[in-house]
C-alpha cells in the first residue's frame, strides 16, 4: 500500500487506516437490497429519513396518508400510518412518542448538557456564553479550560457552526468571529475538544440500532486534476449515492482556508495518491463521508447511548453523537437529535447498512413485523408528486392506495416497430389501467418501447393478449420481446421519459 503525504500541519485522522477502509467507493456496498432502486432519485438528503420510515410501514400494509401542518408561518408534511385501530402521525421519523418536551430541550445544547451531567452522562466540559458576550471572559474561560477547544452555537443543527480543536487564542477569536459575526450566532458554548472518533448512534427503546462514523471532506491527488477538479470529481461520485447527492463538497470559507494552511490554492495539483483534508467538520452535509462502525461499538458505550436518551425525558428514539475513545473504552456524548437524518445508515460507504426504517415500524407497530409480504418490497410510490401537489395547495392531504397484496406477477416486454411519436405509452397506460395493472412504458433511443407491469396472473395474461393483438390506432408493432425484470416499480402506471 502507498503511504500518504499529508500537506498540512492539521491531523484529525489516521490516513493510512482511513484509506485502508476504502473511502474510494471502489468497493461493493452492503445496503439492503432494493431499497436504492425504491428511493426516486429526487428525493435526496433529509428526505430519504421520512421517506424510508412511511414506505417500510406502507410495505407493511398500514394504511398512508400524507397531510400539511403549519407552524411559524412554514408550511411541513406530515405522514400518518394507521393499521385500523390505531393512527399515528409522523413528522420525519419523529412519532408521537417523541414529546414537546423532548423536542425543546435537545434544541438547546446547553440545556441538553444539563440533564445529561444530572444523569452522569460523560459530557465535554464547558460553558455557554450569551448576549452580550463578555469576551475577555470567554477568552480566559478557554485558558483556564486548557486547549484544544470547541466554539458551537447553542441551537445550531448539522453541525452549522461547530469549529472543533481550536488550538491557541489567536485560532478562537478567529472562530468566534465567525461564528458570531459571520454566521450571526448570538448564543455559543466553549468547551474543552475531546479527542477521538465521533459516531452518530442510533438509539430505539433503549436498544442501539446502528452507528456510523463520518470522515472529514477530502479529497486523493492523482497527479494530473487540480483540488479543484478534485472536488468536482468527489462531488460527481457523491451523486450516486443517495445519502450524498444532494450534499455536495462546498468550496466555503473553510475548505479554502484548509488549502491555504497546506500550502496549496485550488489550482494546485496534488501527487500521485496525495491525501488532503477539506475541513474539520465530519458531517455528511458538509462533505463528509458515512461508515458503519455499529459492531464495533463496545457494551460499555452502548449503554451510555441509551441511558442518554434516558436521560431526556419523552426520547425513546434518537441519534445520539458521541466521540469515543477506542483504546481507553471511553466516551463523551456530544448531543442528542430528536428528529435524526437515517440516510448514512442506509447507506454508508463501509460496512453494513442498518435497517433503522424496520426498528422504527417494529416500535410504534409491533404487530406488523411478520405481516411483510415479500412482494410488496418491490413496489415503491414517488413521493416528490405528493409533496408538490401538498405544498401547491391543491390538496390538503393524499391517501396512497394500499400495497399490492396476494400473488402478484412482473412481466417487461420489449416493443419495438413504429411505436414512438404515435401515442402508444398513452395507449398502452390506457388498457393497464383498465386492468388494474402498476408498471410504466418508456421510450428507449433504438425506437422501441419498453414496458413493465405487474398484477394478477389473469390481469397480465389479458393484457398480453392486448398487445399481441391490437395497438394504438396509428402504431405498427413489428415485434414483442419478453425480458426479465427483477427491480421495483411506482405504484400506478406512469410514461417515463425517453432516455
Amino acid at each position: 500500500m502507498v503511504g500518504f503525504i499529508v500537506k498540512s500541519n492539521l491531523h484529525f485522522i489516521d490516513i493510512k487506516k482511513t484509506f485502508k477502509e476504502g473511502l474510494l467507493m471502489q468497493f461493493k456496498y452492503d445496503w439492503i437490497p432494493g431499497l436504492s432502486e425504491s428511493i426516486p432519485k429526487d428525493v435526496n438528503s433529509d428526505r430519504i429519513t421520512p421517506y424510508t420510515v412511511a414506505l417500510e410501514g406502507w410495505r407493511r400494509g398500514l394504511s398512508l396518508k400524507y397531510c400539511t401542518t403549519k407552524s411559524r408561518g412554514q408550511i411541513f408534511i406530515q405522514f400518518i400510518l394507521s393499521n385500523g385501530s390505531k393512527t399515528l402521525k409522523f413528522s420525519k421519523s419523529t412519532g408521537p412518542d417523541v414529546t414537546r418536551e423532548a423536542v425543546n430541550i435537545c434544541k438547546n445544547k446547553l440545556l441538553t448538557k444539563k440533564y445529561l451531567e444530572k444523569a452522569d452522562i460523560p459530557v465535554p466540559k464547558g460553558k455557554a456564553f450569551i448576549t452580550p458576550i463578555n469576551f475577555d471572559e470567554l477568552l480566559k474561560y478557554a485558558e483556564i479550560l486548557g486547549y484544544p477547544v470547541v466554539i458551537k452555537p447553542i441551537s445550531a443543527k448539522m453541525g452549522k457552526g461547530v469549529i472543533p480543536e481550536i488550538k491557541n487564542e489567536e485560532e478562537l477569536i478567529k472562530a468566534f468571529n465567525y461564528v458570531t459575526n459571520e454566521l450571526g450566532y448570538s448564543e455559543i458554548i466553549v468547551e474543552k475538544h475531546v479527542f477521538g472518533e465521533e459516531y452518530r448512534v442510533y438509539v430505539v427503546k433503549d436498544k442501539v440500532i446502528g452507528a456510523i462514523k463520518r470522515i472529514p471532506a477530502y479529497v486523493i491527488g492523482d497527479g494530473v486534476s487540480s483540488i479543484k477538479d478534485l472536488i468536482e470529481i468527489k462531488n460527481k461520485e457523491r451523486k450516486q449515492i443517495p445519502s450524498l447527492r444532494s450534499r455536495p463538497i462546498k468550496i466555503d470559507t473553510e475548505v479554502k482556508e484548509y488549502v491555504s494552511q497546506a500550502g496549496y490554492t485550488l489550482d494546485s495539483i496534488l501527487d500521485k495518491n496525495e491525501y488532503l483534508v477539506l475541513r474539520k467538520n465530519s458531517n455528511v452535509s458538509s462533505g463528509g463521508e458515512p461508515i458503519d462502525v455499529t459492531d464495533e461499538l463496545s457494551e460499555n458505550i452502548k449503554r451510555i447511548a441509551v441511558n442518554a436518551c434516558r436521560a431526556i425525558p419523552g426520547l425513546p428514539i434518537s441519534g445520539v453523537d458521541i466521540v469515543v475513545d477506542k483504546i481507553n473504552n471511553t466516551c463523551s456524548v456530544l448531543e442528542l437529535n430528536t428528529g435524526p437524518g437515517i440516510s448514512s445508515h442506509l447507506f454508508p460507504l463501509k460496512g453494513k447498512a442498518r435497517d433503522i426504517p424496520k426498528a422504527i415500524i417494529d416500535y410504534y407497530f409491533p404487530e406488523t413485523s411478520s405481516q411483510k409480504n415479500p412482494i410488496s418490497n418491490r413496489f415503491y410510490f414517488d413521493y416528490s408528486k405528493i409533496e408538490n401537489k401538498l405544498l401547491s395547495h391543491s390538496l390538503k392531504e393524499i391517501k396512497l392506495p394500499m400495497v399490492p397484496q396476494g400473488e402478484i406477477i412482473f412481466k417487461a416486454f420489449i416493443v419495438s416497430g413504429k411505436v414512438q411519436g404515435v401515442n402508444y405509452r398513452q395507449w398502452i397506460r390506457r388498457q393497464a389501467f383498465n386492468l388494474d395493472l402498476n408498471g410504466f412504458a418508456e421510450n428507449k433511443k433504438d425506437g422501441s418501447v419498453f414496458i413493465v407491469v405487474s398484477g394478477n396472473k389473469k390481469n397480465i395474461e389479458e393484457f398480453e393478449k392486448i398487445i399481441y393483438n391490437k395497438g394504438s390506432k396509428h402504431a405498427k408493432i413489428e415485434n414483442i420481446s419478453v425480458v426479465n425484470w427483477d427491480n421495483p416499480i411506482n405504484i400506478g402506471f406512469v410514461i417515463k421519459k425517453e432516455i
